[in-house]
């Protein structure tokens, strides 16, 4: 008898052991799994661009608002605005709360092109964290083309700057072409947005389709102020506060149709910068990396340092992100073929040579 209790009291040892050994998340809280290593945030664009500054920013306050105070690295990853780095994570990274990703926002819109995507993720399966800003996004033409009003696109053709040929920077301007007859035409490749704007500046192309306005406003402000830039149209939901005089694209929509797919299209930019972690990440760790973040959100110092930097801290959380997915999907399939249409459609795109795509900012 004493040796039956003996081994049973073995047999139990050992399945513990084995049972910590390949199911660890079932008895560990969240402070003891993420003490003592590091959370990598990738970021799906080339270093120094708006979506890189606003992870950078988060990262530098975020771990001491994980359950056990993480180290934060950050990691870029560029490839198509984000989508390499998406589908990477999607699939190949572990999913134990320590990879996070932030691509491009245009990037969860992806699988609305249907067989034409390239995305190998379900946004609404994503873990979405939160984002740091609500975002405008508008066009501008350097002044030297003459072009002065947004209806002036539809008599005279203007080259864009755009980096990944998914990415919004290429697919938003043949959208408003396609749709609404803006003469838009696309050079894509560029690694960044710092690399589009030096080609604008050289005269190389006359303006970008889309530019963050929390981009642009702190770091080129005065290309506005002094009239070298033309912004012709914002891009988003709502207006900006600072852009109150420069019309929203979807109020120039002339058809309801037309107006609920740009709805569609630009519900990107409410997403500003997105932050996700993958599927099947532990519930326990994923509620702690949101809490995390929405207390990051409401750092002082954080704060301070996006105020120095003319940055825009408007946050969402990662709930409302998921909520927003989950609507978005529900549209009308006839609408959103007739978008997606109209996103792939680009018979005169030219590539640069040897581009292997990149992120917008």
């Amino acid at each position: 008898m004493q040796h039956t209790i003996k081994a049973g009291a073995a047999t139990f040892a050992i399945a513990a052991v084995l049972s910590a050994a390949y199911f660890p998340a079932a008895a560990q809280a969240p402070a003891d799994f993420f003490r003592g290593k590091s959370v990598t945030i990738y970021v799906g664009l080339s270093p120094g661009g708006g979506y890189d500054t606003n992870a950078r920013l988060t990262g530098r306050h975020l771990g001491k608002y994980i359950p056990g105070a993480p180290t934060i690295l950050i990691r870029n990853m560029p490839g198509a605005g984000g989508l390499v780095m998406t589908n990477h994570l999607a699939n190949v990274a572990p999913r134990d709360g320590l990879h996070l990703g932030a691509p491009q926002r245009g990037v969860p819109f992806e699988p609305l092109l249907g067989n034409d995507s390239k995305a190998k993720f379900d946004p609404r399966l994503l873990n979405w964290i939160g984002s740091i800003n609500a975002d405008t996004s508008v066009t501008i033409v350097h002044r030297r083309i003459g072009i002065k009003t947004w209806s002036d696109l539809r008599n005279r053709e203007v080259i864009i700057a755009g980096t990944g040929v998914g990415t919004e920077s290429v697919v938003v301007p043949y959208v408003l072409r396609n749709l609404m007859g803006l003469k838009f035409k696309v050079i894509a490749g560029f690694p960044g947005g710092s690399e589009m704007n030096l080609s604008m500046v050289r005269g190389e192309v006359d303006g970008r389709g889309t530019f963050s306005w929390t981009s642009l406003k702190p770091h080129y402000k005065e290309w506005v102020e002094s009239g070298e830039f033309i912004v012709l149209f914002q891009m988003g939901l709502r207006k900006h506060p600072d852009l109150k005089e420069i019309p929203l694209i979807t109020d120039l929509a002339e058809t309801e149709d037309m107006k609920r797919m740009l709805r569609v299209q630009f519900t990107a930019f409410e997403l500003g910068r997105p932050l996700f972690a993958p599927e099947g990440v532990p519930p326990d760790r994923l509620t702690a990396l949101r809490k995390a973040f929405d207390e990051t959100m409401k750092d002082k110092d954080l704060l301070i340092e996006a105020e120095k930097g003319g940055m825009e801290v408007n946050p969402m959380s990662g709930l409302e992100m998921q909520d927003i997915f989950k609507d978005l999907y529900a549209t009308p399939r006839e609408l959103l073929a007739r978008l997606g249409a109209a996103s792939v459609e680009k018979p005169d795109l030219k590539v640069l040579e040897g581009a292997k795509g990149g992120g917008q900012e």
